[in-house]
């Protein structure tokens, strides 16, 4: 006996079990004694299925070996809902001998008529599973288009449903795990990394998603997801805006992408790090970053792997952070740091603009006023120039922690956490060390390169050169 439901995430088993008792009731009126009952319960059958099937590949393996007479299952499409399969199964019990019986009838695998007969209901079995998909696939497209919530209830939403008709009334904001959605976003903008905000999670008890413990990855996804902003996803692709409230302003939610999507931060596990550029300065010879060795004289060097270089890590130190305070100390820097909205705006409404020209676009196809592959084409040009602007407005992005430092560098430097120094370094300095002069004993800056980035370079920013402002410095 076999028994199969697609759908049971609950885990309920009461249609499997309806099952078993009907094919039961048959076993009983034709004296049939059930040597073994196979269940698959949560499981497709159709050739959509993404998940396996092990008690239907345990019942293969048994009919195959001749243990029984008679295969017996409520209905053809128990079995399967693929032609493939059904041949695959229909020849199986023709080799074994074995009988099928479903919906009250017995059918002999190795007859002409039975076959002709279950590969009817075979091709029905598959019809019936493809009409059903195709089905599901326009509910989606149509609540993506219309922005309607669809699939998993994202974090941070709660969802309103019609209590006599069970359905789905509106998606709302979950007060409490939108303020942590925020404040992960916060964090994550003042120079935080993933992993010291999961365990700060972690050890005030709060609940993740999917419950268990936080991890990096679940803060990262955390305040990425464009749904935050209400924008709706399909396929993996945001295609409109969506009919829920947003959690946080699309500036913040573009800035949280741009820095944990940033590929210089992937260069080393920050919660592993313990030197002030471990992993962000780099050697001036062969390129790779450095990392620290301890000395036979009881002492911290920055070295590459190579051993092109190396460089005691207080002297390194010392000077780069004499570097940064004297250049977020000179006049320009609070205005240079301050947080800006240049061109910010500007790019957000032309984002939104384009939104609301595909939305249009979207509607005019469900009206039947655009073809698929007229609307395929103006999808394309508009979700790539809508990409293309969401990447130039990362690029107005500079973390909190430096608009902060710039204030009073002196003062606020000292008060800052290991994982925030680094981020403005990484933020502010390429870093290069080069090889020392023979013979030297005592330690030459002019051996640490350093270039400014971005903001930082520019005029009258630096006010020369990067190596004019280490001379000062020194």
């Amino acid at each position: 006996m076999y028994t199969r439901v697609s759908s049971d995430p609950r885990a309920i088993g009461r249609s499997v079990a309806e099952q078993e008792a009907e094919c039961l009731a048959v076993c009983n009126r034709q004296g049939w004694e059930v040597v073994r009952v196979f269940c698959d319960n949560d499981r497709s059958a159709s050739r959509y299925a993404k998940r396996g099937r092990p008690a239907y590949n345990q019942l293969r393996e048994f009919v195959a070996s001749g243990a029984c007479g008679v295969l017996i299952t409520w209905e053809c499409s128990r079995a399967q809902r693929d032609l493939e399969d059904y041949v695959s199964l229909r020849e199986l019990c023709r080799k074994a001998g074995v009988l099928w019986s479903y919906s009250g009838r017995t059918y002999d695998l190795s007859r002409t008529d039975d076959r002709f007969t279950t590969g009817l209901d075979a091709l029905l079995a598959e019809r019936e599973s493809d009409v059903t998909r195709d089905r599901i696939l326009r509910t989606v497209r149509s609540n993506a288009v219309k922005g309607r919530p669809h699939g998993k209830l994202p974090f941070g939403y709660i969802r309103e449903y019609d209590p006599n008709t069970g359905v789905l009334l509106r998606q709302v904001i979950h007060e409490e795990q939108a303020e942590l959605i925020r404040e992960t976003a916060r964090r994550v903008l003042a120079g935080e990394s993933c992993y010291s905000i999961a365990e700060d999670y972690n050890r005030r008890g709060t609940t993740p998603p999917r419950g268990g413990e936080w991890a990096s990855t679940q803060i990262k996804r955390l305040v990425i997801n464009p749904r935050n902003v209400a924008l709706r996803v399909h396929r993996g692709k945001v295609v409109g805006a969506a009919n829920w409230d947003p959690i946080m302003d699309e500036s913040t939610f573009h800035q949280c992408v741009a820095r944990l999507n940033d590929p210089t931060r992937k260069t080393t596990n920050e919660h592993a790090v313990k030197y002030l550029l471990s992993g962000i300065a780099t050697c001036g010879v062969c390129g790779r970053v450095v990392k620290v060795q301890p000395q036979r004289n009881n002492y911290m060097s920055y070295m590459c792997k190579r051993f092109c270089v190396t460089r005691k890590v207080e002297w390194v130190d010392e000077l780069i952070v004499s570097l940064v305070i004297a250049r977020l100390s000179q006049p320009d820097a609070a205005a240079l740091f301050a947080p800006s909205d240049e061109g910010g705006t500007a790019t957000l409404d032309a984002i939104r603009d384009k939104r609301v020209r595909l939305d249009g676009f979207y509607e005019a196809a469900a009206k039947g006023e655009l073809t698929a592959a007229g609307l395929g084409r103006i999808e394309a040009t508009l979700l790539g120039e809508i990409e293309a602007l969401e990447s130039r407005i990362r690029r107005y992005d500079i973390p909190g922690v430096v608009h902060e430092l710039a204030r009073n560098p002196a003062q606020r430097w000292p008060a800052l956490t290991l994982e925030q120094k680094r981020e403005v370094i990484r933020t502010l300095l390429e870093i290069r060390i080069l090889r020392g002069h023979s013979g030297r004993k005592r330690f030459d800056p002019e051996t640490v390169q350093v270039s400014w980035r971005g903001s930082a370079a520019s005029e009258p920013a630096a006010q020369g050169s990067a190596m004019e402002l280490q001379q000062d410095v020194v």
